[in-house]
């Protein structure tokens, strides 16, 4: 027998928390856009929830209304870097609030903040990032193919025809990747310089 209560039961993927009153699949959410981390997030945040985990809990709720307010503005996160940044940006905020709660000698809060950093670590180490001899290899051919055109291989030029091949979406550290490009371009130019001067009538 067919109850009301099963005629009326919703059919939708959306699933809603009783308890935190948000939608772990917003309607603009796109499963075929979006990065498998950030389904899998949602995953696990019903998991926290059935555990009782309320940092991890806090710590999911937190990035997932973060980019369900990006998907409401039409700016919704559809690759792994963008992700990836969120994360980073919101390790980066509890490191701080961990440091003034140290110096404000509350432990607990200081406690807190680290157990969020760790479950924020846990997901950020789950993302493709690329060594440092992975970025050399790639800059050094980025180089030698300025090299075989002919073109005088500039940090900006070749930092732009990376990011549109060799690293595309990877996860990278900022930093390293210009002190690579910096360092590899230096080098290009003084080889560059000496191979002028030993040709004759260049002196």
């Amino acid at each position: 027998m067919i109850t009301s209560r099963a005629l009326t039961r919703p059919t939708s993927r959306s699933w809603q928390c009783w308890r935190c009153s948000f939608s772990t699949t917003p309607a603009s959410y796109n499963v075929d856009t979006a990065p498998p981390l950030l389904a899998q997030l949602r995953t696990d945040m019903k998991e926290a929830l059935k555990a009782k985990d309320r940092t991890r809990l806090n710590v999911l709720r937190g990035i997932l209304t973060e980019t369900t307010s990006l998907e409401k503005e039409s700016k919704g996160i559809k690759t792994n870097k963008q992700l990836y940044k969120i994360l980073q940006k919101r390790k980066s905020a509890s490191l701080n609030a961990a440091k003034e709660f140290q110096a404000a000698n509350r432990e607990d809060l200081t406690g807190k903040e680290n157990e969020q950093i760790g479950v924020l670590q846990e997901y950020l180490n789950r993302f493709d990032t690329m060594t440092a001899d992975e970025i050399a290899a790639a800059v050094r051919t980025t180089i030698q193919g300025f090299e075989i055109e002919g073109v005088t291989p500039k940090r900006d030029k070749v930092r732009a025809r990376l990011s549109r091949g060799a690293f595309g979406d990877k996860i990278l550290d900022e930093a390293l990747v210009a002190k690579t490009i910096n360092r590899m371009v230096h080098e290009v130019a003084p080889s560059k310089d000496s191979a002028a001067q030993s040709q004759p009538g260049t002196h």
